[in-house]
């Protein structure tokens, strides 16, 4: 472990969990490693900032579309979409009956035809250095960039269109809110809609790019949310252009699965919890994902839409 990877992680021990006195309520004791490990990560990944900054963008070009959008949806499941859990089936069968716009699902065969990723990222993930989690968030940046459109997660449940506004951004992802895991990430990237050739995701990738070359790990689960943090802190015209950028939390995203997926079904609670969110945030490792209580939100979402 580099010097400076083992003294933000003694950090985050230190300050995070020994000095973050037991009799602080729980969730100020969250709040508190939350900030000790954003600090502490971010200060780590200054020292990438100066390469990043410097690389020349990669040119964003594609066959179809106009205006800087191929007009589709892209989501990746890198085992292939007829392995995917019920969950996520569901979840791609709610895009394609409520979005006008074309789901293209990619998986570890298929990416390849789409984009071309530097050989240390292909090389860290095909020797398990880069976890799954993280290759696809380089994927999708990738893949906006080069053909815009919306990348949203295989466990993103899409109750109605998306909506007009969100076509208007040239970029546009949610901030991360307060209730969530995470929190301290600055932004989520399940759901991201970016044009081709966008300044925002090219600096992001190339971020991501550099930070790859240089590791063997990721730092912390929310690295390239991070890293995102650290480009448009350090870039004017990537400061800009965020600040421009509507600023909408991720809560109400994660409202009809994470607080609801075990309680009986109500329609009218789930008209009105999805009104207030362009989609809903799902998950596939729980109980509730791989056996739904009969008659639970996460059953009536898994058979919506057969």
């Amino acid at each position: 472990m580099m010097p400076g990877r083992f003294r933000t992680k003694a950090a985050i021990v230190l300050k995070g969990h020994v000095l973050n006195w037991p009799w602080r309520p729980r969730l100020e004791r969250r709040r508190v490693r939350g900030e000790v490990t954003r600090d502490a990560v971010c200060s780590y990944l200054g020292r990438y900032v100066p390469e990043f900054l410097e690389m020349p963008f990669v040119k964003a070009s594609a066959p179809d579309g106009d205006a800087g959008d191929s007009g589709k949806i892209f989501s990746v499941w890198l085992q292939g979409e007829a392995a995917a859990p019920e969950i996520v089936k569901a979840c791609w069968r709610s895009i394609r009956a409520n979005s006008s716009r074309e789901l293209v699902v990619l998986d570890s065969s298929s990416l390849p035809d789409w984009i071309e990723l530097p050989g240390h990222v292909t090389d860290k993930w095909r020797r398990g250095l880069i976890r799954p989690a993280h290759f696809t968030d380089i994927c999708r940046v990738a893949l906006l960039h080069r053909y815009g459109g919306y990348w949203m997660d295989a466990t993103d449940f899409l109750p109605m269109e998306l909506p007009e506004w969100m076509d208007r951004q040239d970029f546009f992802v949610y901030m991360s809110g307060e209730r969530q895991r995470g929190w301290y990430s600055f932004i989520q990237n399940c759901f991201i809609r970016g044009r081709r050739g966008n300044y925002l995701l090219a600096l992001w990738l190339n971020a991501m790019e550099v930070y790859w070359e240089h590791e063997n790990s990721a730092i912390d689960y929310f690295v390239h949310q991070l890293l995102f943090r650290k480009a448009v802190e350090s870039d004017p015209e990537a400061g800009r252009l965020f600040a421009a950028m509507p600023r909408v939390v991720q809560d109400p995203t994660h409202t009809v699965w994470f607080e609801n997926a075990s309680r009986p079904f109500d329609p009218e609670l789930f008209r009105t919890l999805t009104s207030a969110a362009a989609f809903q945030k799902t998950e596939y490792k729980s109980s509730d994902a791989s056996a739904p209580v009969p008659g639970s939100f996460a059953d009536a979402l898994m058979k919506m839409y057969l």
